[in-house]
């Protein structure tokens, strides 16, 4: 009965993916299998000192850090996560929670993982779109893995639209804006920060600072987009 649904549903609202527009297959989820497989993964995961950690090392320690792929604007790989973000759709973020996890997790990266930690957002902007994307991941990540998800950082304060400032603006503007929330739920354990995007890394600089305050046994980062140098 419910593969006759989903039929039906299929007929009436066909799936596409959102790259290249074609029907998705039964077994398909977000992207073709062909778009899945031209994603530009960054497979920066199994790396020691990776592109994470050398934007975030002079200013935090980081263990383990890993993005699902590099995102390059103006292409519809970025268009996954701008339109998750802003277009009034969570489930597409726990969709791609869940991709990431799945391929991550083979490689052990979720080994040893006690709590996901979300990247905030202030109420002003929760009451704007509805939902917290990195929350959305969260709960995808959660799906595949089985980690809890300990909400235990808040925007303290707002900020300005990242993007619009640069490196060092960027460090300066976003300072001093989290705080840490029962700080119990991290002592001693190992945490992993969650986010969508990292660019320069002063905002998932001042969460894994802020996370460190709560004196857990290690912090790890992981996003699904990392932008390139020049993007």
């Amino acid at each position: 009965m419910k593969s006759f649904w989903q039929g039906l549903t299929h007929l009436i609202a066909p799936r596409v993916c959102r790259i290249c527009g074609c029907t998705l297959g039964a077994d398909e989820e977000v992207m073709c299998l062909g778009c899945l497989m031209e994603m530009p993964r960054a497979l920066i995961h199994q790396n020691d000192f990776n592109a994470i950690h050398q934007r975030l090392g002079h200013h935090c320690q980081v263990d383990r850090a890993a993005a699902w792929f590099y995102y390059k604007r103006d292409t519809q790989y970025a268009r996954l996560l701008i339109d998750a973000k802003y277009g009034q759709l969570p489930a597409l973020d726990r969709q791609l929670g869940e991709m990431c996890a799945r391929e991550l997790q083979p490689d052990g990266f979720f080994s040893d993982i006690e709590a996901l930690v979300p990247m905030p957002i202030h109420w002003r902007k929760r009451m704007r779109r509805g939902y917290n994307q990195a929350m959305q991941i969260c709960r995808g990540v959660r799906q595949v893995t089985g980690i809890e998800i300990a909400d235990v950082l808040s925007a303290a304060k707002g900020h300005g639209v990242q993007a619009r400032h640069g490196r060092e603006q960027r460090y300066s503007s976003i300072s001093g804006t989290l705080a840490l929330r029962h700080p119990e739920r991290v002592q001693g354990r190992r945490v992993l920060f969650v986010d969508d995007i990292i660019t320069t890394g002063a905002s998932a600089s001042e969460a894994v600072l802020t996370l460190a305050s709560g004196a857990p046994a290690s912090i790890s980062v992981l996003c699904l987009g990392l932008t390139t140098v020049n993007n």
